[in-house]
């Protein structure tokens, strides 16, 4: 008994294909679930046996090696009376299906030479015995993925002590825009030590160019503009869904101006215990 206590939760993902099955397993992944997907049903009960710490997501489906829903439903209905143990069933219409295949261009795993409509129908039946002790029932017909995310939190209860995650990136524009970023701030308005020629050969790091920075009359309401823009927009991040944000301070070469509020935004995003930041000076080196 004293093992079952160090997982805390296992969630089995299971559900029609193309139903969400995958996402819902990423998404619990992205909560800090050890996720295993696709399973060997052979080393299913060793799996919700082991001395696993963190809690875990396993997907099965019918592409899993030995498939057999009825046995399957058998054993999870055993070991639920052990440890902490939920199945959850992810559903959806056949005619949003039969479009998202046809939107993916990707066939049914099933690979059936039959209609489509007829390979979701047999797929229904096989699994009805996983669908019937199933503990979470998820139908995604009309469930964009952020508000798939928002349905697991709450269900789940993983909301609780999930922190965003904040990646800043300070560059050049003569290297090009960081892609990846959400939000994007331009710092060449600020006047650049690069023209002042004891300043020329320093960078962001140094406390000259952070003085030479955070003296300007614009730079402070700037700071000060960000930083209550970004307390009042992390609420609405989280609602859609967004845990991973990405913010890029830009300036003409990405040595001087952009690493120095790069870094102060940074130092001021750190006192938030609810984020876990991190930054990348992109171009300081070049």
């Amino acid at each position: 008994m004293k093992s079952e206590k160090l997982v805390k939760k296992i969630f089995i993902i299971t559900g029609l294909s193309g139903a969400g099955r995958s996402s819902g397993l990423k998404i619990l992944e992205d909560f800090g679930f050890e996720a295993i997907d696709n399973l060997p049903v052979f080393l299913l009960s060793n799996i919700l046996e082991a001395k696993i710490k963190n809690n875990l997501a396993v997907g099965i489906d019918i592409r899993s090696r030995d498939f057999n829903a009825r046995k399957i439903a058998k054993l999870l209905i055993n070991k639920k009376k052990k440890i902490n143990l939920s199945l959850v069933f992810f559903d959806c219409e056949t005619l949003s299906l039969i479009n998202r295949y046809k939107e993916s261009r990707r066939i049914h795993p099933l690979k059936l030479d039959l209609p489509m409509i007829d390979i979701i129908d047999r797929e229904r039946i096989w699994l009805e015995p996983l669908k019937k002790v199933s503990d979470f029932y998820i139908n995604t017909t009309d469930l964009p993925v952020n508000f798939l995310r928002k349905k697991i939190r709450t269900l789940f209860g993983v909301e609780k002590n999930f922190t965003t995650t904040v990646r800043i990136i300070t560059f050049g524009y003569k290297n090009g825009l960081p892609r990846e970023s959400d939000l994007v701030f331009d710092m060449r308005f600020l006047k650049n030590p690069f023209y002042v020629r004891k300043l020329k050969n320093l960078n962001g790091k140094d406390k000259e160019i952070v003085k030479y920075i955070t003296d300007q009359n614009q730079f402070r309401y700037f700071f000060d503009t960000i930083s209550e823009l970004f307390d009042n927009i992390l609420s609405g991040f989280k609602e859609e869904g967004k845990d991973y944000i990405t913010i890029a301070f830009g300036c003409t070469g990405g040595v001087h101006r952009s690493v120095v509020c790069g870094d102060l935004f940074f130092n001021f995003l750190k006192e938030n215990n609810k984020i876990d930041v991190f930054i990348d000076h992109r171009d300081i080196e070049k």
